[in-house]
């Protein structure tokens, strides 16, 4: 599987160049859509069959910060399934 990848625009950046907090749960929501495309389940399907996949939660911890033009590379797994309830590790 391929990770997700793209570049820091400038205007997610503030005055110091640095990507503002907020832009990093963007980056994770492209990044599972992604994976859903990649593993042959993008929302367009689900959605017409009746399956929604609402987040629940976010955890993140800031290890490093990016800055405009950064690539920021992200790999998503399926960390816990029970055959209802999925979490997915980003």
């Amino acid at each position: 599987m391929k990770n997700f990848e793209r570049r820091v625009n400038y205007y997610e950046t503030d005055k110091m160049g640095i990507v503002h907090h907020s832009n990093y749960i963007r980056y994770l929501e492209e990044a599972r859509t992604f994976w859903l495309r990649e593993i042959g389940m993008p929302f367009e399907m689900l959605e017409q069959n009746g399956i929604t996949i609402p987040v629940l939660g976010v955890n993140v911890e800031y290890k490093h910060h990016l800055s405009f033009a950064d690539i920021v590379s992200i790999r998503t797994f399926v960390k816990e399934y029970n055959g209802v309830r999925m979490t997915v590790r980003i």
